[in-house]
Parts: C-alpha cells; structure tokens; sequence
C-alpha cells in the first residue's frame, strides 16, 4: 500500500511540472493582432417628437353622403448612421369599434418624417372615448461591416 501511495504521488507531481513546462511555452509565444471585416446585424435607433402618437377625426357630410375620416401620426427621427424603413402602427378603439392604422417609410440618417395613415369611418364612431390600445414603431435591421481586431501566436 505505501509503494502505491508514492506511485500515484509521482505521477501527479509528474502532471504538474508537465503543466509548468505548456504553460511557461505558452507564455513565450509572441501575440500578433490582425483586423478582419465581420457581418454584424444592428437595429437603428430613432426618437419619436414628444414621444407621442397624435389622432385627429376629420368630420364627414351625411348630406353629401362623404365619410368622416381618422388620422394617426407621429414624428420620427432616424438617430442612426444608416437609413432605412421604419414602419408605424396603430390600434384605436372608440364606441364599439376599433381601427387599426400603419404605415411605414424610408428615414434616411438623421432625417425627420412624419409617419401616418388616414382612414374613413362610420358617421357615429370616434366622437369620444378614443382609446390608443397600442401603437408603436418597428425600427429597421441592417447588416453592417464591423472591423475586428483578433490574435494569433507565433
């Protein structure tokens, strides 16, 4: 029993200084960096003017059978480097019914637009109570080259 004590003790001060010895080669090498070009997927970034989404009801003519209408729009800018469509929605409910608006464009970089939608509606709906259930804007995605620095040894 003592001889295989002193066998396995061997052999693990044997691992260890082998693990010295890799690593004190390890540390020798010399780190060469190089750049590559990678693909990267990003989402521009925008703000919408007072954060907020404005609604307007355009009357209509029961004389002149002409539909009154609904407006929803808002104000965005594109923050980011690059351009891109950015798109606007909408959920309005008032009296029973609900509206669903949206509409999108290209913002190019730093551009400001007003992104909307018009709709016809019924003579008695959107007169009060108009609640926005939701809305938003769904920013674009772009795959852009990104310059990366990486390392070799030698």
């Amino acid at each position: 029993m003592n001889k295989f004590k002193k066998y396995i003790l061997s052999i693990f001060v044997s691992v260890i200084f082998l693990c010295l010895a890799i690593a004190s080669s390890e540390s020798k090498k010399t780190k060469i960096p190089y750049t590559v070009t990678e693909k990267q997927t990003v989402t521009l970034t925008y703000l919408i003017e007072n954060n907020k989404l404005y609604y307007e009801r355009s009357p209509g003519s029961t004389f002149f059978d002409e539909l009154p209408s609904m407006k929803v729009y808002c104000t965005v800018t594109n923050t980011s480097e690059y351009g891109g469509i950015y798109k606007l929605y909408a959920t309005l409910t008032s009296q029973g019914n609900t509206v669903d608006f949206a509409d999108e464009k290209f913002i190019g970089a730093g551009a400001t637009i007003e992104l909307s939608e018009t709709k016809k509606i019924n003579h008695y709906s959107f007169q009060s109570n108009i609640l926005v259930d939701k809305w938003g804007i769904v920013a674009p995605e772009k795959e852009i080259d990104v310059q990366v620095t990486k390392y070799k040894y030698e």
